[in-house]
């Protein structure tokens, strides 16, 4: 009997352990639940319009060897559109509807165009508007399939992404500084931001 529940709880595991690769292939896998940082304080969606470049980020599977990247949020038909484009081999480009939430201006949920459609929910915790952006996104993983038993699983670990933007190519060390003191002040993991490259970039149309 002890060896069955043995191998019933390594099966499991298994099964949990496959699922969480399949599910943060695109993302930074943390232990515990997700943080609750404050966002920014009185968004302004109309403010935050127009172009931004990716300045840092964490990894994003779909942006493995893009350099140059915009992301433009931009109203159209009475919606709001938001195209990430960067260049690989090739100019490659992105493309999602915006819903910012009422109740939560800050909350952006994100619905992917195409024929693999996705959702997701991303936050801008700071901005100025004018100069930089700190946009984040986390999700605690639970099992694919409830496990009587091993609730324990649940919040076990959390996935995060988190975007540096900036209004230009280029961000000044004291307006990165400011972002990363933020970041650490409320124990959003940094230690993955990676630079993105926006060197000899061609200007698109915005």
């Amino acid at each position: 009997m002890r060896v069955h529940r043995n191998c019933y709880f390594v099966c499991w595991a298994a099964v949990f352990l496959a699922y969480l690769i399949c599910h943060v292939h695109s993302q930074t896998l943390l232990l515990g639940a997700c943080p609750n940082p404050p966002m920014q304080s009185e968004f302004s969606a109309q403010d935050f319009l127009g172009r931004w470049y990716e300045v840092e980020r964490t990894f994003v599977m779909a942006e493995v060897g893009w350099r140059c990247i915009t992301v433009d949020y931009r109203e159209e038909s009475g919606r709001v559109r938001v195209e990430t484009s960067g260049n690989a081999v090739v100019k490659r480009t992105m493309a999602a509807v915006a819903t910012f939430t009422p109740s939560t201006p800050a909350r952006i949920i994100l619905r992917g165009e195409g024929s693999l459609p996705t959702q997701s929910t991303n936050y801008v915790l700071l901005s100025d508007y004018n100069n930089f952006a700190v946009v984040w996104s986390c999700r605690n993983v639970d099992p694919l399939i409830p496990i009587t038993g091993l609730d324990f699983l649940r919040n076990l670990s959390h996935t995060e992404n988190l975007w540096i933007l900036s209004r230009n190519r280029t961000m000044d060390a004291t307006t990165k500084e400011k972002i990363y003191s933020f970041l650490d002040t409320n124990a959003i993991n940094r230690r993955s931001l990676r630079p993105v490259p926006q060197e000899n970039c061609q200007e698109g149309t915005r």
